[in-house]
């Protein structure tokens, strides 16, 4: 609402887009803070199938060096991001009448992940009209988004196998008890995958129903 210069409000609108990219990313990777800052764009690698972000060891919590795959949607949020930024190096580059470049740099990080990024996401939780604390006096902070992360995949039914590879955790107690919030997974709806064990001997009440005419 503020009065401000098609400049200014164009800066800020790509800074929320990022910051929006920013907490996307989180929630469907998985990774920590450090680790997302460390990527660059030689890190990335985009195909049809969506994509991978290179983890190198030295940046992993781990230490180990992981493959981050992208799930097709953010693999795609993640070429616009891109495109965006190379235009934007483009037009700098003629505006300084520098050589135009074909890509970006290899060394330039995908994205700018501040230090502060708990304070912005305070900042953005209240903007946003969201409580940083419910209920049950759990917070919202940059590592609740891995929690979440972890607990989705519970929720939509990935073998734990799996979703310990996913969340990247040397134990599989890790992953399905400090990174799935139990209350929050669909218990009813488990017990419908459950097979109906008929009663021998004994009509259903349906099947009286039935007979019945009722």
């Amino acid at each position: 609402m503020a009065n401000l210069g098609e400049k200014t409000k164009a800066r800020l609108l790509k800074l929320g887009w990022e910051r929006a990219l920013v907490f996307k990313t989180f929630l469907l990777t998985g990774l920590r803070r450090n680790e997302l800052a460390s990527i660059t764009i030689a890190r990335v690698e985009l195909d049809a199938e969506g994509g991978r972000l290179i983890l190198h060891a030295a940046d992993e919590k781990n230490r180990e060096g992981s493959v981050i795959p992208l799930r097709k949607d953010l693999a795609l949020d993640i070429r616009e991001w891109l495109a965006d930024k190379l235009n934007s190096h483009q037009a700098e580059a003629k505006r300084n009448r520098e050589p135009v470049p074909a890509r970006l740099p290899g060394d330039t990080h995908l994205f700018t992940v501040p230090v502060g990024l708990v304070k912005i996401l305070n900042r953005d939780l209240k903007l946003a009209g969201i409580e940083k604390e419910d209920e049950r006096g759990r917070t919202i902070d940059v590592h609740s988004l891995r929690h979440s992360f972890g607990t989705h995949l519970s929720k939509g039914g990935v073998a734990p196998r799996t979703a310990q590879a996913a969340m990247r955790h040397s134990s599989i107690d890790l992953t399905m008890t400090v990174y799935t919030d139990p209350k929050l997974l669909d218990v009813q709806e488990a017990l419908a995958a459950l097979p109906q064990l008929p009663l021998g001997g004994r009509e259903s009440s349906t099947e009286v129903m039935l007979l019945t005419g009722t």
